[in-house]
């Protein structure tokens, strides 16, 4: 990289004071937040593929003793990390209905990372830019849209830490590695991967000054000092000694990977965001207006190195690799400059910003009619109700979901309305045997009975399977199959050991004959 684009933060050129220029930044910011909040006044359950699951445990933990919930679950609180949703919403959801204090978390995880990169691109080039609003682009990513709230709730604090690390580290250093020692033990409880994500940047500044200053031994002794709590929380919690269980993915899954920063609803507008950004950086270095400060170019190497080598799965994380892809995707915005004053810059910024939030928002009207269909099959559960859920899956009907998966899948095909069926204990206080709670990494278990149910039928069952007895349906009274609309003979379906009760294009209800023993 040419001296023009690797630079140290003071060698880029402050621009010139203009009066307007900051209400601009703020109407900016401002405008770009309420975009990206719309989304959540389209539906009051967005279609984030874990989101309801955590929110269903979030319930659980806020309200133990009622006389539903207290007889099929219990708060199982450990000292474990990725702890950020369960720590927050139920407090919340004291105070607001649980489909607000829900959506109140997700506006937190759109948010926090956009505000990072402003505070981080600010601390570490020390000028100002509107490359870093860029980041709109990237906030409803794969690892948003697939629920992981915790992991991009977990982004933006790094950020906003590393930042303060960066701006306040050389002249408040006791001061500032005491507020950064607390950040990182939050970090660690909120998730695993904020904690990697602020080592990562802030050991890229470390290493930077070092370079610089000839005193890496010194610089070094104060982070370790910062991350120590942390390191010991991670050593009391159950994950040292957990099994390393590792899954790779393949060469082909790491280059498709990729892509997970801008993946949407449409593929194609997928790709022409990440090429219309590269093509503004190609453009900006050619004109040599584009600034990388070192120390981000170390961070950039940092993740990239850790991208390839990591797995796909670790110790019961998935998706492990991809989540270094979104902190790269991030830094895109974050750890680079762009000379202010190209008009075309934000121009384009804000042209693939709408077209990624129109077609956003078409994809989320389109799962506010499914939500509804929905709602109306499962209205008549009772409370304390066991309920299995089925569901016809793409491979079994690939006509089906080519017509109606338009809300349902995203642009790499990963299913979205998996978890949708946890609104049955949300809103009905009825069972479904899926809830995530794994005793050492989520804070809620299932009482002996329930979790005997629940274990017994593994993961969500297509209806081929249904059909044709393999599932073991005894101890269930209700049966509810969801994407209904694949399966052309309902009745047929239902055979003699189900009774079809109600029914709509999402999902389709049915009475299990005789508790399902035989």
């Amino acid at each position: 990289m040419s001296d023009q684009v690797l630079s140290s933060a003071a060698a880029i050129p402050r621009p010139a004071r203009v009066t307007l220029l900051p209400l601009l930044r703020w109407a900016a910011l401002l405008a770009g937040c309420a975009v990206l909040l719309a989304p959540l006044f389209v539906t009051d359950v967005p279609p984030l593929l874990d989101y309801p699951n955590h929110l269903a445990r979030a319930v659980i933990l806020a309200f133990p003793n009622d006389p539903w919930l207290a007889r099929m679950a219990r708060p199982h609180w450990i000292l474990t990390p990725n702890l950020g949703f369960d720590l927050l919403l139920p407090g919340l959801l004291h105070v607001l209905p649980v489909h607000v204090a829900g959506r109140v978390v997700i506006g937190l995880a759109l948010m926090l990372p956009l505000l990072g990169c402003v505070a981080y691109s600010r601390a570490v080039t020390r000028a100002w830019s509107w490359w870093p609003f860029g980041a709109v682009l990237v906030a409803y990513n794969q690892t948003l849209l697939q629920g992981f709230l915790n992991f991009n709730l977990s982004l933006g604090l790094a950020l906003l830490l590393a930042a303060a690390w960066i701006r306040w580290r050389e002249q408040r250093p006791l001061a500032t590695g005491a507020f950064c020692a607390l950040g990182a033990a939050g970090l660690f409880f909120c998730h695993l991967m904020g904690l990697v994500f602020f080592v990562l940047l802030a050991g890229a500044h470390e290493t930077d000054r070092a370079l610089a200053e000839r005193t890496p031994m010194r610089r070094a002794a104060l982070l370790a000092a910062v991350l120590l709590p942390a390191g010991l929380l991670y050593l009391l919690s159950p994950l040292p000694a957990q099994q390393a269980a590792i899954h790779w993915a393949s060469a082909a899954d790491k280059l498709r990977n990729l892509l997970a920063p801008f993946v949407n609803y449409n593929l194609w507008l997928d790709i022409g965001s990440a090429l219309a950004v590269i093509a503004v950086l190609a453009s900006a270095a050619a004109a040599r207006t584009l600034r990388c400060p070192r120390s981000s170019a170390l961070a950039f190497a940092a993740v990239g190195v850790l991208y390839v080598a990591m797995p796909m799965g670790f110790k019961g994380t998935w998706w492990l690799d991809t989540r270094f892809v979104i902190m790269a995707g991030y830094l895109l915005f974050a750890g680079l400059w762009i000379q202010p004053g190209k008009r075309a810059v934000p121009i384009v910024l804000a042209a693939v910003f709408a077209a990624r939030s129109a077609v956003l928002l078409a994809a989320w009207s389109g799962h506010a009619a499914d939500l509804r269909e929905l709602r109306s099959v499962i209205s008549a559960v009772q409370p304390g109700t066991r309920v299995l859920v089925s569901e016809v899956s793409p491979a079994e009907a690939p006509a089906y979901w080519r017509r109606a998966g338009h809300a349902r899948l995203l642009s790499n095909e990963q299913r979205t309305d998996a978890h949708m069926a946890a609104l049955l204990l949300i809103e009905h206080r009825a069972f479904w045997p899926f809830l995530f709670n794994d005793p050492s990494q989520q804070p809620v278990t299932w009482r002996a009975p329930y979790q005997a149910l629940a274990d017994r039928i593994g993961g969500l069952p297509d209806h081929g399977a249904v059909a044709a007895e393999r599932v073991d349906l005894c101890g269930y009274d209700d049966l509810l199959l969801l994407d209904a609309g694949g399966e052309p003979d309902l009745a047929g379906f239902a055979g003699t050991r189900l009774q079809l009760l109600s029914q709509t294009d999402f999902a389709a209800l049915f009475r299990i004959r005789d508790g399902g023993c035989r």
